[in-house]
This record gives C-alpha cells, sequence and structure tokens, in this order.
C-alpha cells in the first residue's frame, strides 16, 4: 500500500490510461467473437506483432528475456504466418486451431494468467494466450464474415476433424520447437543461474515440487509438456468438432482469467483497507 501512495503521478496517470484501454479492447473483442468477426484476424495481425516486439524489448530490460523464446510465442508466430502466407488452406485453418486450442490453451493455467487491466504486462500475457483462440473460434465457426475485409477467404468447408493435423502435426510443431529450444538455451546460450527461464520458473512452483520433487530434471519439464501437447491437441479435436463445447471451453478459459484479476485486485483493496484500519485506530488512541 505504502508503495502505491508513494507512486509517481505519471506512472498513476499511465496505468490508467491502460486500464481505460483494456477494458475499452475487451469490449471490442466481445463485438467481434459475438457479431463482428471479421475484425479478428485485422485485429490479431496488427496487434500481435506490436505487443510481442514490446514484450521482448520490456523483457530484455528485465532479463526475462529466455520466457520470449517459449511455445507460446514459437505458436503465434506460425499462426501469424498461416494467416498472411496460406489462410484458405483448410489443413493450415486446422492446425491454426489444435495450436490456439492446445499449448497457448493450456499456457494460460500454467503461467495462472489474469486480467489485471492497468497492466500492460498481465494484459499481454494473457492476449498471447487468448486471442488466438479467439481469432480460431471465428475461423473455424464463421469463416465467411471473418474472411469478410481481409486478404483471402477462410475454407467454407472445414476439414474433418483428423489425427493428423488435429494431433500429430501440432505435437511435431511442438517437438521442433523443444529441439530448437534446449539446442539455443541450453547447449548455445547457457543463462547464468540468476535468469529466469520457463524450466526455472515452473520447476521452483510448489504445486510443481510436490509431484516431482524439488529441481526436476529438465527431461521431466520436456516429457510432461509432450505429454500435455499429445492430450490438449486431443482435446482440441472435441472444440474443433462441436460448436457449444468449444464455447464452454472459451467460457472455462475467462473464468480462470476473471478470476485471477479479481484476486489480484481484491488483494490490493484489503491491504489498503487493513492499513487505513490501522491507521484510523492509532489516531483514536
Amino acid at each position: 500500500y505504502k508503495r502505491l501512495k508513494a507512486m509517481d503521478p505519471e506512472e498513476n496517470e499511465r496505468q490508467k490510461v491502460v486500464f481505460t484501454k483494456s477494458v475499452l479492447t475487451l469490449v471490442l473483442k466481445t463485438f467481434a467473437v459475438c457479431s463482428g468477426q471479421w475484425l479478428l484476424p485485422w485485429y490479431y495481425a496488427i496487434t500481435c506483432p506490436t505487443l510481442i516486439v514490446w514484450r521482448i524489448i520490456t523483457y530484455w530490460q528485465a532479463q526475462f528475456q529466455y520466457f520470449c523464446l517459449d511455445f507460446c510465442y514459437f505458436g503465434n508466430l506460425i499462426i501469424l504466418l498461416i494467416l498472411w502466407l496460406n489462410p484458405s488452406s483448410p489443413e493450415l485453418c486446422s492446425l491454426i486451431f489444435s495450436l490456439a486450442n492446445g499449448m497457448l490453451y493450456l499456457g494460460a493455467f500454467s503461467f495462472r494468467n489474469s486480467l489485471v487491466f492497468h497492466s500492460v504486462d498481465k494484459m499481454t500475457s494473457t492476449y498471447i494466450h487468448t486471442v488466438p483462440i479467439l481469432l480460431s473460434f471465428g475461423i473455424r465457426w464463421y469463416p465467411e464474415v471473418t474472411s469478410r475485409y481481409w486478404h483471402a477467404s477462410f475454407p467454407t468447408e472445414a476439414l474433418y476433424p483428423s489425427w493428423q493435423w488435429n494431433v500429430l502435426v501440432p505435437f511435431l510443431v511442438m517437438v521442433t520447437h523443444s529441439a530448437l529450444y534446449t539446442l539455443l538455451v541450453n547447449v548455445i546460450l547457457q543463462p547464468e543461474e540468476h535468469i529466469v527461464t520457463s524450466y526455472r520458473y515452473l520447476s521452483a512452483k510448489k504445486s510443481i515440487k510436490r509431484v516431482f520433487g524439488p529441481n526436476p530434471p529438465y527431461i521431466v519439464f520436456v516429457t510432461v509438456n509432450w505429454i500435455c501437447s499429445l492430450f490438449f491437441s486431443t482435446l482440441s479435436m472435441v472444440f474443433y468438432s462441436y460448436f457449444y463445447f468449444h464455447v464452454l471451453g472459451i467460457c472455462v478459459l475467462f473464468w480462470f482469467v476473471t478470476w485471477n484479476g479479481a484476486g489480484y485486485y481484491f488483494s490490493v483493496f484489503r491491504m489498503s483497507l487493513a492499513t487505513k484500519n490501522d491507521r484510523e485506530t492509532d489516531k483514536e488512541e
């Protein structure tokens, strides 16, 4: 609370601007998903590169740059490339759907994403894991409307759910990323102990330690990622096949990030109220 009271007025104004933009953007995305699906590809194609470049710059300054090599960014890059280069391919649109509703879906839960509207950092993390899912919703269920103002048409005849494009290919993408990540981070760059990576961040969590013990080997981290990739890619086949299951999955996801955001705000409010009561008690004494 003292830190909040001592906050620079300029920083306070900046957070108010971010809060306002975040809420208005949420309204825009709600409209896009429910009625104006043609907005989804343009919104994603413009904002995704912008936010990722901002994230790389700020994380590099904070020495969190290795998070930008995670699968979530790799998956978003693939989705962007497909969106611009060949969005008319039913197979590649199936891949977009599985990547978005597979490992990116899981990432929102793994990293406890939250709707904290005044924080660019937290809203960017939530964006990276959730907006590709909203894009895939438009492409899968409303392809004609979604492609109305896009440079190419999305396939109106969706590919029938298949183990090849809904599970196997996304899994191979995951394995390819794991190989590249391991080579780059663990063999070539070898970050110092004080630098945080996804492996170090997740292995330090109490829930992970309870299951795998302290300091689980890196191979365990990779293997669990592969197993999760197979499981959630299979789950994405259910989302891909049934409209209402996909809606339910999106609702569960946004309930989770909203609940986490509420927990953040009410923790701050409780601290503020407790401090105020303490000060009033001191005055009475």
